[in-house]
C-alpha cells in the first residue's frame, strides 16, 4: 500500500513537471514570436517613413550601403575599434566592480560610508571626464576603453552590493556553522545567492559601456563605427549613416539577449 502510494505521488508530480515544462516552452515559442513581430512592425514603420520622407532612406537602401562597406573591408577596422573598446572597458568594469560590490555589499560600515558616494558618482554624465581621458590615454583604443569602464563600473558595484546584502541571513550562519572559510562561503553562498542581481547589473553595465564607447567616438578618436556614421552625416550619405547605426544596434540587441539568456539560466539554476 505505502509503495502503492509513493508510486502514485511520484507520478502525479513527474505529470506537474512535465506540465510545466511544457507551459514554459509554450511560452517561450509566444514571446519569441512576440519579439519577432515587434521588429517587423517597426521596419514596416521605418518603410513608411521612408515613403514619405526624402531624409529616410529605406532599409533596404541603408542594408546595402552597410553590405557595401564589408564588401571593400573598409568596416572592418571601425567595427574592431568599437568591439574592441567595448569588450576591454566591460571587461574592467566587470572585473573591478564586481569585488568593489561584493566587499562593500558584506560591509554596513563601507556602505555607509561609500553608498551616497557611489549614488552621487553614478548620476555624473561620464562624457565630461573624456577630455582627461584624452589627455591620459590619448586618441585610441585606451581612452574608449577608460570611457566605458568609468560608465559601466556604477551600476556593476550598485547591484553587486545590493545582492549581497539580499542574501538570507540564515544561509550565511549555516556556513560558518558548517566551518566554511570565507572563499568557500563567497563561492557556494553568496554568489550563486547574488548571481541574478550582479546579472542585472551587468547587463546595464554592458549597456552604458556601448552608448559610452559611440559617444567618445562622436567626439575624438582614431576609429570607430560611431565615428563612420558622423563622417557619413557630414557628407549627407544617409544611406550609410543609417545603415552603420542599424548596424550598432543590431550589435547592442546581440549583446544584451546573449547576456539576459545567461540571466535566465542562472535565475533558473538558483530557483
Amino acid at each position: 500500500m505505502n509503495a502503492t502510494t509513493l508510486s502514485a505521488g511520484s507520478e502525479v508530480e513527474a505529470g506537474k513537471q512535465n506540465t510545466e515544462q511544457r507551459f514554459r516552452l509554450s511560452q517561450r515559442w509566444t514571446d519569441n514570436l512576440l519579439r519577432i513581430l515587434i521588429v517587423i512592425g517597426l521596419i514596416g514603420v521605418w518603410v513608411l517613413i521612408a515613403a514619405t520622407s526624402e531624409l529616410v532612406p529605406s532599409p533596404g537602401a541603408s542594408m546595402s550601403a552597410v553590405w557595401g562597406l564589408f564588401a571593400d573591408g573598409s568596416i572592418y577596422r571601425n567595427l574592431n575599434a568599437t568591439m574592441s573598446a567595448v569588450g576591454l572597458g566591460f571587461v574592467i568594469a566587470t572585473a573591478v566592480g564586481f569585488p568593489t560590490g561584493y566587499v562593500i555589499g558584506r560591509s554596513k560600515f563601507l556602505g555607509d560610508v561609500f553608498d551616497p558616494i557611489i549614488a552621487g558618482a553614478f548620476a555624473i554624465p561620464r562624457v565630461i571626464f573624456f577630455p582627461i581621458l584624452l589627455q591620459i590615454f590619448g586618441l585610441g583604443l585606451g581612452a574608449q576603453s577608460a570611457m566605458a569602464a568609468l560608465a559601466a563600473v556604477f551600476p556593476i558595484i550598485v547591484s553587486t552590493a545590493a545582492g549581497v546584502r539580499a542574501i538570507n541571513p540564515i544561509l550565511l550562519k549555516l556556513g560558518r556553522a558548517t566551518g566554511a572559510s570565507p572563499l568557500q562561503t563567497m563561492s557556494k553562498i553568496v554568489v550563486p545567492a547574488m548571481a541574478p542581481s550582479l546579472m542585472v547589473g551587468i547587463r546595464i553595465g554592458f549597456s552604458i559601456a556601448f552608448i559610452n564607447v559611440l559617444i567618445a567616438e562622436f567626439f575624438a578618436t582614431r576609429a570607430g563605427l560611431g565615428q563612420m556614421a558622423m563622417l557619413a552625416y557630414g557628407k549627407l550619405d544617409l544611406p550609410t549613416m543609417y545603415g552603420v547605426i542599424m548596424l550598432l544596434v543590431s550589435m547592442a540587441l546581440v549583446g544584451n539577449i546573449a547576456l539576459w539568456a545567461i540571466e535566465r539560466k542562472i535565475t533558473d539554476a538558483v530557483n
